[in-house]
């Protein structure tokens, strides 16, 4: 009985450590920028294992842009390094790219942290808090843009159905302003090795004041994703833009490559 106290309390004071470690980082750092056009990607509430390291390639192409801009075309590409730091904690890395008229630029770096609720609790639910820290450079006047985003995760999977909502809030601090961006999944498991569903991608504004509808970002992607080797993952999605403001048609693409660094003896 004095053994499983004595495990019970490590657990707990090591889950309070990666707790503590995001916390401590998001109010030190205090820098970054919410998920753009870069990242189109809804996260699941799971952290990459520990010793483990998933390398993932992000490209979107903007085949028709806003109602007011579709002259608009860019191709963003953004090189995604994770590792599993503890069983409940990982570490994110990110490097931004901008294509537009064949002209590739530099658009900012984050970082990001992220800590899971232990399986020992038994929720009903995934649930994961995720922060990104860093700076987004404009690709036209070059003006950096500080700030972070705050993202809590929650997934759920029922049989051969799986959602995932991330009500984020993004906080610029060189403009001022807190966006609420609200993204969703909905996937049906077609098969072991695929699924297919809808991701949902919003930006209201301001969370106390949100700015009219036809100003207001909503896309709608018709997503796939594929699970053809333990080691990889693949998704791949056409969005199409609800108001005004939104991007008309957006096909984005992800692949990722997990390396495990913890070598067996054997």
């Amino acid at each position: 009985m004095q053994l499983n106290l004595r495990k019970m309390n490590n657990r707990l004071f090591i889950n309070s450590k990666a707790i503590g470690l995001l916390v401590i980082t998001l109010f030190i750092m205090n820098v970054s920028f919410a998920q753009d056009a870069n990242e189109i990607q809804v996260y699941g509430a799971a952290t990459t294992p520990k010793y483990t390291t998933m390398i993932e390639l992000h490209n979107n192409y903007t085949i028709t842009g806003p109602k007011l801009n579709q002259a608009y075309h860019p191709f963003l590409q953004t090189l995604e390094i994770t590792t599993g730091i503890s069983e409940n904690f990982e570490f994110g890395f990110y490097i931004f790219t901008y294509n537009n008229n064949g002209k590739t630029q530099y658009t900012g770096t984050n970082i990001r942290p992220r800590v899971k609720a232990p399986d020992e609790w038994n929720l009903p639910i995934g649930l994961s808090l995720s922060s990104e820290i860093g700076c987004a450079i404009d690709p036209d006047n070059k003006d950096k843009d500080w700030g972070t985003e705050i993202r809590p995760i929650m997934d759920k999977t029922i049989g051969d159905h799986y959602l995932s909502f991330n009500p984020s809030l993004g906080i610029s601090f060189t403009k001022g302003t807190y966006d609420f961006e609200p993204n969703f999944k909905y996937a049906y498991s077609a098969s072991k090795k695929a699924n297919i569903g809808f991701e949902y991608y919003g930006n209201t504004g301001t969370v106390f004041s949100p700015i009219k509808m036809p100003e207001q970002t909503h896309q709608l992607y018709l997503v796939l994703d594929l699970f053809l080797h333990p080691l990889y993952e693949f998704n791949f999605g056409i969005g199409k833009g609800l108001t005004d403001a939104s991007n008309g048609t957006t096909v984005k693409c992800y692949v990722g490559r997990r390396i495990n660094w913890k070598h067996n003896k054997k």
